[in-house]
Parts: structure tokens; C-alpha cells; sequence
């Protein structure tokens, strides 16, 4: 069983507009937990950075237990971890999700309990010099939204948590990350429901610092067929 629940720490304020009056928090984390390989091929490394020697790999699917999180200025995000053989490293937060297992359980527990599919649609009209280059992650109650879609179980009631990170990519990416929190009613359930968020990113360095991209991501979900 996974030990804890996944939490944010954001790094860059960010503006969500939220429909049916879900909402966006930033949450304290608790260690150690519980973190999964969402990657085919995870590098270890001996210290939090990607300059940082290489110790070992993790391959998609295997389990962690996560130390304690360590938070860049330039956005990165690494999490210290021990593997089943007891050897430690850091790892980039991008490639290891931690299940959010009291939420998860609350759903599928729930009487009202149906299986949802959720689909994430991140877009950007106006990039405003910030980049070219950008890579989209979606969590789901902490588990990765693979390709943006993914099912699981909403239920009445039983909050749900939406984590997006929004990356540009070049030698020194400006990155913003942000989580919703929504509790589904009957009806959403029932019929299904949308939720959206405005991310903004700002430029961080050079000639256009100071600029900001906004993206708009929508989640939809719809019960499964």
C-alpha cells in the first residue's frame, strides 16, 4: 500500500478559472511515501541535478519510497529517493508520480462510485516570446494522465485532485505548476463535467523576461462507456 498523499509545492503563482467552483491550492507534503516510475527509463543520480553522476536506473511501473522533495529555483523539482534494494539517488519529479491513495479509495469505495473517463486538453494561443518548445504532465488523483487520457472512479463527493505542470524547454525552462481540487456532485457523475485552468508561464531569463505565455487546459471527463 502507498503511504502517503502527493502534494504540491508550486513555484510559480499561477491564476486558475475553475468551473462549478473547483478551486486551486497549493499543500504540505508528508514523507516518506511511495512514488511509481512513470517512464520507461528513469536515471538515478547521486545528486539532485541532471549534471549529477549517473548511479542506476528505474524501469516504468517500479516503486520507490520517497525522502523528501528538493525544490529548484529554475523550477526543477527532484525527490530523493530509496529503491527496494535500498540504495538511494534523486530523481527528476517529472518521471515519478505518487499515487494519491485516500483519494483514490474514497472513489472507488463510494456507493455512488462510477468509472470516468478524463480527457486533458492543454493549448496556448499567444506564447509571447517566452518558448518555442514546451512539454505538458497531468496527474489524476497523483497518477500520470498518460497521452491525456486516462479512467478511474469519481464518486459523490469525493474530492478530486488535478496536477498540471507546464515546462518550457531550453537550458534554463520556465516552468509552472499548479493543482486543482474539485468535488464532483451526483450529477456530474452521472452526466459528466468540465473543469478549466489558466496557467501562466513567465519568461525568466534574456531579452524577454519578464513576458508571460498563457495556456488554457481542459478536463473533461465523461462516465465510461
Amino acid at each position: 500500500m502507498y503511504m502517503c498523499i502527493r502534494k504540491l509545492v508550486a513555484i510559480i503563482l499561477t491564476t486558475a478559472t475553475l468551473l462549478c467552483m473547483a478551486c486551486s491550492v497549493s499543500m504540505a507534503v508528508e514523507y516518506p511515501c511511495e512514488g511509481v516510475a512513470n517512464t520507461k527509463s528513469v536515471r538515478i543520480r547521486k545528486k539532485a541535478s541532471t549534471s549529477g553522476e549517473r548511479s542506476g536506473e528505474l524501469k516504468e511501473g517500479e516503486s520507490v519510497t520517497v525522502l523528501e522533495e528538493i525544490v529548484h529555483k529554475n523550477g526543477n523539482v527532484w525527490y530523493k529517493i530509496k529503491t527496494a534494494k535500498g540504495k538511494t539517488g534523486y530523481v527528476l519529479s517529472d518521471y515519478l508520480s505518487v499515487p494519491e491513495v485516500d483519494r483514490i479509495e474514497a472513489a472507488e469505495s463510494s456507493p455512488g462510485a462510477r468509472l470516468m473517463e478524463l480527457k486533458v486538453h492543454a493549448g496556448c494561443s499567444d506564447k509571447n516570446q517566452v518558448g518555442h518548445n514546451w512539454t505538458q504532465y497531468f496527474e489524476w488523483n497523483g497518477v500520470k494522465v498518460d497521452e491525456g487520457e486516462m479512467q478511474a472512479y469519481a464518486a459523490p463527493d469525493a474530492e478530486l485532485s488535478l496536477y498540471v505542470r507546464i515546462r518550457e524547454q531550453d537550458e534554463k525552462p520556465d516552468t509552472t505548476m499548479d493543482t486543482l481540487l474539485y468535488t464532483p456532485t451526483a450529477d456530474d457523475v452521472d452526466n459528466g463535467f468540465q473543469l478549466t485552468q489558466t496557467i501562466k508561464v513567465t519568461e525568466n531569463t534574456g531579452k524577454y523576461k519578464g513576458n508571460t505565455a498563457v495556456w488554457k487546459v481542459t478536463y473533461t471527463f465523461a462516465p465510461a462507456e
